[in-house]
C-alpha cells in the first residue's frame, strides 16, 4: 500500500465526511490560492483553514455543520474557526444568512461564497474552479 502524505489524507476525509463537491473545491481552490503569483495577499485566507470555509461556504453549509466537520477533521479549534470566519466576512468572500428555527432559540447561520470577492481579491473566476450549484440557492453582492 502506498503512503498517503498529510494534505492527500485530510482530502480523503473531508471527501468521506462532507462529500465529494467540497472536497473537490477544496482541492481545487488549494492548487489555485499557492501559486506564487498571489504571495501579497493576506496568508489567513490562503491556508488550508480559509480554503475549507470558502469550499463549504460553497455549497452552503451552515455554520454549526463546518466547525464540527472541521473539528472533526483537526483542521482548527472553534475559536480559530470564528476569527477565520469573522475576518473573511470583513474581507466580504463569504456572507451568513440567518435560518429561521420553526421553535425557540436562536436562528442557525448558513455560510454563503461571494464570488465576486473571490474574483476581485484572487483576479480570477471561481467558475473555472468551483463546482458549480443551483442558482437558486446563490445571491451574488
Amino acid at each position: 500500500m502506498a503512503k498517503i502524505s498529510p494534505s492527500e489524507e485530510l482530502v480523503v476525509n473531508i471527501r468521506e465526511l462532507c462529500g465529494d463537491t467540497i472536497a473537490n473545491d477544496y482541492v481545487n481552490m488549494m492548487n489555485q490560492v499557492s501559486q506564487p503569483r498571489f504571495s501579497a495577499i493576506k496568508n489567513t485566507f490562503k491556508d488550508s483553514t480559509s480554503v475549507f470555509i470558502m469550499a463549504c461556504a460553497n455549497s452552503n453549509i451552515l455554520y454549526k455543520d463546518l466547525r464540527e466537520a472541521g473539528l472533526k477533521l483537526g483542521i482548527a479549534s472553534v475559536e480559530t474557526f470564528s476569527r477565520r470566519i469573522y475576518e473573511m466576512r470583513r474581507a466580504g468572500l463569504i456572507y451568513t444568512e440567518s435560518m429561521h428555527n420553526k421553535g425557540p432559540g436562536r436562528p442557525k447561520l448558513r455560510l454563503r461564497f461571494n464570488p465576486n470577492a473571490f474574483k476581485e481579491m484572487f483576479n480570477m473566476d471561481p467558475g473555472t474552479l468551483l463546482t458549480a450549484h443551483p442558482e437558486e440557492h446563490k445571491v451574488v453582492i
